[in-house]
């Protein structure tokens, strides 16, 4: 056989179709998972930290150990 080798997977066009819609279908549920994981990162949240700019003393006051 000419042009064959039969350590070289030979490609299956017969499923593409299925192929691409579950493709989408699992990279769809990839970027939800990765948009709640982000959510729950205080490092990767746009919110600010009340405590962030605060002096020692400040901290304290705030966590209630005057």
């Amino acid at each position: 056989m000419i042009g064959t080798d039969k350590n070289i997977p030979q490609q299956n066009n017969s499923g593409k179709k299925q192929d691409t819609s579950n493709n989408s279908e699992s990279v769809a549920e990839a970027l939800q998972q990765a948009q709640k994981d982000i959510e729950r990162d205080p490092d990767l949240t746009n919110k600010p930290d009340p405590a962030a700019d605060l002096d020692e003393g400040e901290l304290a006051r705030l966590e209630g150990e005057e």
